[in-house]
């Protein structure tokens, strides 16, 4: 992973948690999504990212979220072992676990250079 992207993984975290922090809940999730993306092919990153998805997801008292982040937890390493890491998945519950996505146009850039996988196979 490049610093850039990193760096703009750290962005990501610190606008969702003042998100979080001002109870502003869909802002919170669309930071951490974009979170997610920028730091799915870095292993603790990515674990970083479920977990304060798993935290917002108490706040909120969303029962399916939370069991949506706690199997994300589990399936973080297995899938960074197996290379199984559907790319532009935002990693919320709302989007299945192995479901690949376009990557936003302006996260595209900051990703050159990083390992994936293409989406269409």
């Amino acid at each position: 992973m490049t610093c850039t992207a990193e760096q703009a993984f750290y962005a990501e975290v610190k606008q969702a948690l003042k998100a979080r922090r001002q109870q502003q809940w869909s802002s919170a999730w669309s930071h951490l999504e974009r979170a997610h993306i920028l730091g799915q092919q870095q292993f603790m990153l990515h674990l970083h990212s479920h977990w304060l998805m798993l935290k917002l997801a108490v706040d909120q008292s969303d029962g399916a979220e939370i069991r949506g982040q706690v199997l994300r937890l589990l399936l973080t390493p297995i899938g960074h072992l197996t290379g199984r890491l559907p790319v532009g998945n935002p990693g919320s519950s709302r989007y299945p676990v192995l479901e690949a996505k376009p990557v936003p146009d302006d996260l595209q850039a900051l990703l050159a250079g990083t390992k994936q996988q293409d989406p269409q196979g």
